[in-house]
């Protein structure tokens, strides 16, 4: 959960600051998702990044986040393990 509220936070905040104003999330974390809409209390854990998310959120024009399911998600999985095993930074535009 704290790895999946990270990537959402500092996914987030490279968007605002490249200057995106209306974004588009989705993930298969529904407890994650739940909980960045609102609907259901963080834990501990994230609080302070769902909080984080959310001031990133004040800077938009249109933000919404939805669930989709691991499978249509795929693509999003490959680009986390490939990113897992670079042996250094790599940022795609």
């Amino acid at each position: 959960m704290v790895a999946e509220a990270t990537a959402m936070r500092n996914g987030i905040r490279a968007a605002v600051q490249a200057g995106f104003t209306n974004i588009h999330i989705e993930g298969d974390n529904k407890v994650l998702i739940q909980e960045v809409q609102g609907q259901i209390q963080p834990p501990w854990e994230i609080h302070v990044l769902v909080h984080d998310i959310h001031h990133y959120f004040q800077s938009c024009n249109h933000v919404s986040v939805n669930h989709t399911f691991r499978e249509g998600n795929r693509a999003a999985d490959w680009l986390a393990k490939l990113g897992l095993s670079l042996q250094s930074i790599i940022l795609w535009n």
